[in-house]
C-alpha cells in the first residue's frame, strides 16, 4: 500500500469508525448498567428481544435493553471497520485489499446467518 494522503485519510476513517463505536456503546452500557442495578432488574430469560422492542425499551428507561443495545453496538464496531476499509481501499484503487475486506464481510455475514438461523 502506498504511503500517500489517501492512506492517511483511510486511517482517519478507520479511527473515527472505531471511536464512534466505542462512544456509542459506552453511552448505552453505562446508563444501562446503572439503571439495571438501581432498579434491581434481572437479566431477561430466553432469547434476546427484537431490535424494535430493544429500542423501545431503551427509550422507556429499561436498563437491560440499553445493555443489549450497547453490546450490539460494540459487536458492530469491527464490522463497520471492515466496511470502512473495503470502501477506502476501493476508492484508493487497491483492489486486492478491497476484495479481501469484502470476503471478510461475506464470511461475517455467513456466520451471522448460520448463527442466528
Amino acid at each position: 500500500m502506498a504511503n500517500h494522503p489517501e492512506s492517511h485519510r483511510l486511517e482517519r476513517w478507520v479511527h473515527k469508525t472505531l471511536l464512534a463505536g466505542l462512544i456509542v456503546s459506552a453511552l448505552l452500557l453505562a446508563p444501562g448498567l446503572t439503571l439495571a442495578f438501581s432498579r434491581d432488574q434481572p437479566r431477561p430469560e430466553g432469547r434476546p428481544p427484537s431490535s424494535a422492542s430493544l429500542i423501545r425499551g431503551a427509550f422507556e428507561g429499561d436498563g437491560a435493553a440499553m445493555l443489549y443495545l450497547g453490546l450490539l453496538a460494540l459487536m458492530a464496531t469491527p464490522v463497520l471497520r471492515v466496511v470502512a476499509l473495503a470502501l477506502g481501499w476501493g476508492l484508493e484503487g487497491e483492489r486486492r485489499f478491497s476484495a479481501v475486506a469484502l470476503a471478510v464481510l461475506g464470511m461475517l455475514a455467513l456466520g451471522l446467518v448460520i448463527g442466528v438461523g
